[in-house]
């Protein structure tokens, strides 16, 4: 078991999330994690789900060797002194496709049951825990059995993306409104979240011990000046850096529009094949499949222009508004030319366009402006103080 040796009694959190500890995000979970590992905690970092059709796949998540890895635990040193375990509990997990053919009930069951015990395993890595955090993920599965083994232990809920929406099977917005009723704290990212909630559960405010707690930024990061990488030397760059789908046909439009631009999309979700065929055809429209989490300040640093091309009708179906990527460029001072986005981001001076013509012409204005200041308060956007924050909801 990992010690983080501070203080001859400490106390531990085990955080249950989708991520892997190795991908070293920039936000949420791992700034958490991190943030109570240097506080003292002992800290595991529970990856969930883990499916058993993952030893078949090859994606960030799923995949032989991180699967295997994670399945005896593997432990990250963040200095001398503090180290994080990072464990997984592979189960016969079914892609949330099978819906349509496999009773919810059922699926519930295969998502929480392995060839293995999930009590023994429990016991082995979360012995003595006396809070555990859970994201927005299948993970919420979990919060009945976790409880009844760790009476005492406090459940705090972390949704970063609230799982109320269109897309989300039944059988996992049941889930989450179980976690909502029997967390101790549920931990907001955003008013909007908050109003999502609402709407679903009328009496949310009134009954949910809740608080909203934004995602951060390390802002100083975003002020450095750091050489300029290969891909974008001697480029008007378009950049956009993130997770999300982007709207292809748009950036299509645009590099055609624009033959003196470079528009690139880095993202670490393949598009489709008929996408990439695509992108391959346009010279000044490059996909990269992605980059290290702390090679991002490196690029918006470096771009020309910042660009959030989501999809039409992507914000419809998530409680978002200003996220962190909007953080980051405005903390580097970069023009920022949002697509189909909230309205409400032009109050800080970021344009939001609805149509292709108006993105490009939005584009062209933005690649004049070379730096940017914008109205929107950073300083609340730090991630030492929103750890702090966080670390505080936890104690209470």
């Amino acid at each position: 078991m990992n010690k983080c040796v501070k203080e001859p009694i400490l106390k531990k959190i085990v955080f249950i999330t989708a991520h892997n500890w190795e991908t070293k995000r920039q936000g949420g979970f791992h700034k958490f994690a991190e943030a109570a590992c240097i506080a003292g905690y002992e800290t595991v970092f529970f990856s969930f789900p883990r499916a058993y059709y993952g030893f078949f796949l090859k994606r960030e998540q799923l995949n032989t060797k991180i699967i295997k890895t994670l399945q005896k635990g593997i432990t990250y040193n963040l200095d001398e002194s503090h180290s994080i375990l990072n464990v997984t509990f592979p189960t016969f997990r079914l892609p949330n496709a099978f819906d349509r053919f496999v009773p919810g009930g059922l699926m519930n069951w295969l998502l929480r049951h392995s060839f293995s015990s999930f009590k023994n395993f429990a016991r082995k890595y979360f012995s003595d825990t006396e809070c555990f955090v859970f994201e927005s993920c299948e993970g919420v599965a979990y919060v009945d059995i976790l409880k009844k083994l760790y009476p005492n232990a406090r459940i705090v809920y972390r949704p970063s993306d609230p799982m109320v929406y269109a897309g989300v099977p039944n059988r996992i917005k049941k889930l989450e409104q179980n976690i909502l009723n029997n967390a101790d704290m549920t931990l907001l990212v955003n008013k909007e979240s908050l109003e999502s909630y609402t709407k679903w559960i009328p009496d949310f405010e009134t009954r949910i011990p809740h608080i909203i707690l934004p995602n951060g930024i390390d802002i100083e990061a975003y002020k450095k000046t750091y050489p300029v990488p290969e891909q974008l030397k001697d480029k008007t760059s378009i950049l956009y850096v993130g997770a999300c789908e982007v709207d292809w046909p748009l950036l299509y439009k645009a590099a055609s529009v624009h033959p003196k631009y470079d528009y690139i999309v880095v993202c670490p979700n393949y598009p489709s094949v008929s996408v990439l065929k695509k992108v391959e055809t346009i010279p000044n429209l490059t996909y990269i499949p992605g980059i290290k989490p702390d090679e991002v300040p490196v690029w918006m640093t470096n771009c020309s222009v910042v660009m959030v091309p989501y999809q039409t009708g992507y914000y419809d179906d998530w409680a978002l508004s200003i996220t962190a990527k909007y953080y980051k460029a405005m903390a580097a001072k970069k023009p920022i030319v949002a697509y189909a986005a909230p309205k409400q981001l032009m109050e800080f001076g970021i344009p939001v366009t609805y149509t292709y013509d108006d993105f490009t012409k939005e584009v062209e204005k933005a690649v004049s402006q070379k730096s940017c200041n914008y109205s929107f308060d950073l300083k609340n956007r730090e991630w030492t103080s929103i750890c702090k924050t966080f670390l505080e909801a936890c104690q209470k």
